[in-house]
């Protein structure tokens, strides 16, 4: 159960479309469809990478925890790397922002999952964590822009 609801819960804020500030090595911004691209492309490479470690919270030893959480490091790096379409420019900074700040509120997120049985109380640290709702905050206000990101990781 644990293992669903932290994947769910991952890849569903992740689905919501964040984003994180960067210059992509400088050069002009990228098109709408061009960053839309990047960034799904940029989520099936760290999903994948995700994807291949231990994913049951329960079973997840410390080291896997922390391979995680850099995993979710990287991700909000390599997005920092991008250089956004101006329209989104602030957006994707604060993407990058939340990612970072999930990716370091993790371990907390994880102890509190593998010490309850509660599905509730889990699903509550998972979504109440503030990373996780600055995601889900930031999907909607890409969305507003007009925005279709692809970033669950598994395209």
């Amino acid at each position: 159960m644990r293992r669903a609801l932290i994947l769910l819960g991952l890849f569903a804020m992740l689905a919501a479309g964040c984003g994180g500030g960067g210059d992509d090595g400088g050069g002009k911004p990228l098109s709408k469809e061009e960053y839309q691209a990047k960034l799904a492309s940029t989520a099936k490479e760290i999903g994948d990478s995700i994807g291949s470690k231990q994913n049951d919270i329960d079973k997840m030893t410390d080291a896997q925890l922390e391979e995680f959480t850099s995993a979710l490091h990287t991700f909000a790096k390599k997005l920092d790397a991008i250089n956004p379409p101006d329209e989104v420019k602030t957006l994707h900074a604060d993407l990058v922002k939340a990612l970072d700040d999930l990716a370091d509120e993790f371990p907390g997120i994880a102890k509190q999952l593998k010490e309850t049985k509660d599905p509730s109380a889990a699903i509550t640290a998972l979504f109440g964590a503030k990373g996780i709702q600055e995601l889900v905050k930031l999907g909607n206000e890409f969305k507003k822009k007009g925005y279709d990101l692809d970033l669950n990781g598994t395209s």
